[in-house]
């Protein structure tokens, strides 16, 4: 049972990381400085402490509602992402206007999805395991804080090499992710129901899968060709590129 336990504390710890991940890709592709990053991680530190403090003081009905809210919102910010993603690259590859420090937030400020994912953490750690409420939060914030400061700088880095540190890879950034949050309030309900349903069998159509793959194919090869033409057109008009976070 101990072993259970630990797996699944490392799990939630995990999940921890990629909250992180998501953080460090939206300030390593804006155009930040590095104690506008430290910030950042700060907060999230600081965040992560107050809210392993209210796991023990908040009620169980209570948290069940703050759950709930959790999903609500985590759709307004799906549609904040795409929305502001499509704009970030829409104002840089036309206008060659720059309001990634602005629509960056969305991204990397934590948001009441985020809060809600820290809840759950410390909640879940706090039930797998004997340390203090304060001890999870000192842990959960460090991973947060190092995660999030690894992530910036290693992303504007790699961007800046690559020479794609610019709003317009942001706003794909942000696109991806508001995509994924979307889905995923479908996805996981559609998955745990599909555990029960008994599995039938068919036939495959390799005709029709052929097809299938094929029709993808074009459209992600028509993709990169609309891409880089927008490059081309970018590059045209001056485009500018970045240099790596700034000190």
């Amino acid at each position: 049972m101990t072993e259970i336990n630990n797996i699944f504390a490392v799990g939630v710890l995990v999940g921890v990381a990629i909250l992180a991940l998501k953080t460090g890709l939206g300030c390593g592709f804006a155009n930040l400085k590095r104690r506008e990053v430290f910030y950042i991680a700060t907060i999230y530190f600081c965040a992560s402490i107050v809210l392993s403090y209210l796991v023990c003081v908040i009620p169980p009905d209570i948290t069940q509602n703050i759950l709930a809210t959790g999903v609500t919102m985590h759709i307004i910010i799906a549609i904040g992402l795409v929305y502001f993603g499509i704009k970030t690259k829409k104002e840089w590859l036309s206008y060659d206007k720059d309001i990634s420090r602005k629509t960056f937030l969305w991204l990397s400020v934590p948001c009441p999805v985020c809060l809600t994912a820290t809840f759950l953490a410390c909640l879940v750690l706090s039930e797998l395991s004997s340390i203090s409420h304060l001890a999870i939060g000192i842990i959960v914030g460090t991973i947060f804080f190092t995660g999030v400061c690894f992530f910036s700088f290693s992303v504007s880095a790699i961007a800046s090499v690559f020479k794609i540190k610019n709003p317009s890879a942001l706003g794909t950034v942000m696109l991806f992710f508001g995509l994924f949050y979307l889905l995923s309030p479908l996805m996981i309900p559609a998955y745990i129901q599909a555990q029960n349903t008994p599995v039938l069998e068919y036939s495959v159509g390799y005709n029709n899968l052929f097809l299938s793959v094929l029709t993808m194919t074009f459209f992600i090869v028509l993709g990169i060709l609309l891409d880089k033409h927008k490059r081309a057109k970018s590059k045209k008009k001056g485009g500018k590129t970045w240099t790596h976070i700034q000190d």
